[in-house]
């Protein structure tokens, strides 16, 4: 116990030691007397060189230099000054973490380097010269840093300087830095910071974790940047971090606990829609899994144009699934109608010396293959007309949702172009499969197939 009071004891006696030798200087700079405070500082360290990197004696030439920076001439003699004290600052942050020699010396270095580097950082930052932007802002930002949460500025409560940390990240941004601009931006979302002009920085967040595939960081500034501006479009990027990042059976999960505690909305339910509807476009995804995802974009279409009757999108959707289903039938159709030429193309033919009896026999094995072929066609006619005739239903729907209106959307008419081309088809397909057979449903079928085909080029 006697040796840590001895200890404690040399401590105390050292730095009452070195403040006695910095004493004159500091009577000297009280005077204002700046070049008679540097000389007699470096006479003091000429003597005991060990007391220049004491935190008192790194401290006092800052503040001495400081001081010169204030007299234009002192300055033309001592052109350093000012890199000097910034680099001596920078020294004695790290050693004196109570700063208590710089509330005895003044603590006017600190604003002085951050006035100076946010004033050169909004330069740089006009000139659009990023890199040397970001660095003045970097040092204005740690020194805003210590002047607010040491207590140097009596004119605010904050913990740090809001306008240093959006320059620092917007120079960061600009520079490419994408890590420094991402701390930067992380901090003023973490303050709550909710500004106008702030609503990027919490779209640039998410961008970010959606690039760097961190869903933990996503989640957690997702739920912050919709509290913040509930009257944001948000959705958009968890969609695009499901997109990007989800397996199908992933994003199949989430929309299935979405619709099971009720949190789906029109927008997220089409946008499921959507990923559903390109899954079965994945290369090498199987037939099944094609017809799976097919089914699954046609139910969530269903469910928005459910919660949004006026959703003409969705209900061309419905439509279009409908169409894709027809498509896939029409083509097994039209494959067995080849196959039956085939069949008639390439029967052999009998030896001229075949009996009566043998043709007869011959006949009836063929007939059983045509007859295979013509069952499975009978057996696709009701699947494809109830694929038209629903494709046909909700198509007309989005058609008649938007067919009154005056002016269109880019998108409304893109969509109407597609409509009445769809109607067109479908309503062909229908009228030729009447032909010679109902003239009055051919008749009925062909002038929708003219409507439609007629409002091609005022869409198109």
């Amino acid at each position: 116990m006697k040796k840590i009071i001895g200890l404690l004891s040399l401590v105390i006696l050292s730095q009452v030691s070195v403040a006695q030798d910095f004493k004159k200087v500091q009577e000297i700079l009280f005077l204002k007397k700046i070049d008679a405070a540097k000389t007699e500082y470096e006479r003091v360290v000429t003597k005991k060189p060990a007391l220049e990197n004491t935190i008192e004696g790194i401290y006092v030439k800052a503040v001495i230099n400081w001081e010169i920076t204030k007299d234009s001439s002192l300055v033309k003699k001592y052109p350093n000054a000012y890199h000097t004290m910034h680099s001596a600052v920078d020294q004695y942050i790290l050693l004196d973490t109570s700063f208590k020699v710089s509330k005895e010396y003044g603590q006017q270095p600190f604003i002085d380097i951050f006035y100076k580097s946010f004033k050169e950082g909004v330069a740089s930052f006009e000139r659009k010269d990023w890199k040397k932007s970001a660095s003045n802002f970097d040092t204005a930002v740690i020194y805003s840093d210590i002047i607010f949460t040491k207590g140097m500025s009596l004119n605010s409560k904050q913990k740090f300087d809001t306008t240093s940390l959006m320059y620092a990240g917007y120079a960061h941004q600009n520079a490419g830095n994408k890590e420094s601009s991402t701390k930067y931006y992380k901090r003023l979302v973490d303050a709550k910071m909710q500004t106008k002009e702030l609503v990027d920085v919490y779209r640039y967040l998410l961008i970010q974790y959606i690039d760097s595939k961190d869903k933990n960081n996503f989640d957690t500034y997702y739920k912050i940047s919709k509290n913040a501006y509930p009257a944001e479009n948000w959705l958009e990027y968890k969609s695009d971090y499901i997109e990007k990042h989800y397996s199908m059976d992933e994003k199949i999960a989430t929309y299935n606990e979405m619709i099971a505690d009720n949190t789906m909305t029109e927008l997220a339910c089409q946008m499921f829609g959507d990923m559903f509807m390109a899954g079965k476009n994945i290369e090498g995804v199987s037939v099944q899994k094609a017809d799976e995802y097919l089914l699954r974009a046609q139910e969530a279409y269903k469910k928005t144009y459910t919660m949004n009757p006026n959703n003409f999108a969705a209900a061309f959707n419905v439509g279009i699934s409908y169409y894709n289903q027809f498509s896939v039938l029409d083509d097994k159709f039209a494959e067995n109608i080849r196959s039956l030429q085939a069949l008639n193309t390439n029967r052999p033919a009998l030896p001229k010396t075949a009996t009566p009896a043998v043709k007869l026999k011959e006949d009836a094995k063929f007939k059983l293959l045509v007859d295979s072929v013509k069952k499975l066609n009978t057996s696709l006619d009701i699947p494809i007309l109830d694929k038209v005739n629903t494709a046909i239903e909700w198509i007309e729907k989005s058609y008649n949702n938007l067919k009154d209106k005056d002016k269109y959307t880019k998108t409304e008419k893109s969509v109407m172009g597609k409509t009445v081309d769809f109607l067109a088809t479908l309503y062909s397909y229908k009228r030729d499969r009447a032909r010679g057979k109902d003239q009055k449903a051919y008749d009925e079928f062909d002038a929708k197939y003219n409507l439609y085909d007629k409002l091609h080029e005022k869409y198109n």
